[in-house]
């Protein structure tokens, strides 16, 4: 006969012992349990403090700092470069400043003194704008000396340790002078297949590529005989990007005509005319100022370039500036499958300056982008104000709405002007982007945040 309980009636002991144990079990469970699930564009907390680093150099008074560009290494390492101090706006002296950081965002003490590295040229003006890796753990920095109007290009490559490398230059280091002290520098760095160095920006009023060799002295094989290739593309003219192509031909990104300017050179440094006819490019939004400033190659070939659009005539005063996005086919033509017509504008900020400053394509070919939102002074050396700009598009150029909930994350530090200069992504798509806070303590220092992607 099977034995009923009434429903009042005491349950056996062994089961009431059971389910106190599963009910001891669900509360730890809860207990433990993590809290919910980061969302992409959420900050990474297991990065620095919260998400979020900053550096100071530890100079008496404060000097400010600025990271221009970030380097992720294969193994995760960060190199943060820019510029340490700046004693007169425009005139220094300042040096180039590198800080080296684990890929948690601890700073790497085997780098330098206490992970940082800081180079002068001399009592005047260095800044550095651009770096790259250059093989056995050694680092590749670029930027100008000796003051913005009549600068030099400025090279420093430095070993695993942060020591200069005296086997380039040397003494690690090397200056050029491409047009009798009219203003040169390097804005971009890239390794060609047989360890050669690549590099590109402005040459005074004109715009310049150069090859040097590894030990860096100039390739004479390159351009002329002198492994220089000066190109005047217009008003206003500058590259900030060049790099090789699986062909042997160079590609470099910049701007010109205040428009976006795209521009293939064959392995010798002549205009490839396969490309547009001419080997130049350019583009116009809305009639108005465009100037680009980051520059990569997406999968399949593509190229994409990113900067600040729409900005009134002339550069300088405050206006209403856009993130602008461009995406162009292999051959140099807009893609279409980009936003219809190759173009993405994106206002964050409807009264002030918004500005693409670095960008990266992901593994699933959504683009991102780094900059800053909200200043109210147009390309200013220093910001001014406004906060860190992070936006995700999608592969077509619509906002990507499951980043952050509408596509665009802004960051502030520590409720001073900030900046995102350089951007970096992860294997798993996560992103990281460097460039300057600025804190009522220490002033303007070098920063970096980690967000979820």
């Amino acid at each position: 006969m099977t034995r009923r309980f009434p429903l009042f009636e005491h349950r056996p002991m062994w089961r009431a012992q059971v389910s106190a144990v599963t009910a001891l079990a669900v509360g730890l469970v809860v207990a433990l349990a993590p809290g919910a699930a980061a969302a992409p564009g959420d900050l990474d907390t297991g990065f620095g403090t919260g998400g979020k680093v900053t550096t100071d150099f530890g100079a008496t008074p404060s000097e400010p700092e600025i990271g221009n560009d970030l380097l992720r290494t294969s193994n995760g390492s960060l190199f943060v470069a820019g510029r340490q101090g700046f004693g007169t706006p425009g005139v220094g002296p300042s040096s180039f400043g590198v800080a080296k950081y684990t890929s948690s965002g601890a700073l790497d003490t085997g780098f330098g003194t206490g992970g940082k590295v800081t180079t002068g040229f001399g009592d005047t003006l260095a800044v550095a704008r651009s770096v790259i890796a250059a093989g056995d753990g050694k680092i590749l920095v670029g930027g100008f000396t000796r003051g913005e109007q009549i600068a030099d290009l400025a090279l420093a490559r430095y070993n695993a340790d942060g020591s200069l490398d005296t086997s380039f230059g040397g003494d690690g280091k090397v200056t050029t002078d491409l047009t009798g002290g009219l203003g040169d520098g390097i804005r971009g760095l890239s390794l060609t297949s047989g360890g050669k160095i690549l590099a590109a920006g402005a040459a005074g009023a004109d715009s310049f590529i150069a090859r040097y060799n590894s030990d860096g002295t100039l390739d004479t094989g390159f351009g002329g005989g002198d492994g220089v290739v000066i190109t005047d593309f217009g008003t206003g003219d500058h590259l900030f990007a060049l790099e090789e192509l699986s062909s042997g031909k160079l590609i470099a990104a910049g701007s010109a005509n205040s428009d976006f300017l795209l521009v293939r050179y064959n392995s010798d440094g002549t205009l490839d005319t396969g490309f547009s006819g001419d080997g130049i490019v350019t583009t116009d939004f809305n009639g108005l100022s465009d100037i680009a400033f980051g520059f990569t190659q997406a999968p399949g070939g593509d190229y994409v370039l990113a900067g600040a659009v729409d900005a009134p005539e002339p550069f300088g005063i405050t206006g209403p500036i856009k993130v602008g996005v461009v995406r162009y086919n292999s051959d140099g033509s807009l893609d279409t499958g980009f936003s219809g017509d190759g173009k993405v504008t994106t206002d964050v900020n409807v009264l002030r300056a918004d500005e693409a400053r670095d960008v990266a394509v992901d593994s699933n070919g959504k683009i991102v982008i780094a900059g800053l939102t909200g200043e109210s002074v147009v390309f200013p050396v220093d910001p001014v104000d406004g906060d860190a700009l992070v936006i995700r598009y999608n592969s077509d150029g619509t906002l990507d709405t499951g980043f952050s909930g509408d596509g665009i994350a802004t960051l502030d530090y520590s409720g001073g002007a900030d900046v995102a200069r350089g951007i970096a992504l992860t294997g798993s798509d996560d992103i990281v982007i460097a460039g300057g806070a600025t804190s009522s303590s220490t002033g303007l220092d070098f920063a970096l945040a980690k967000l979820h992607g």
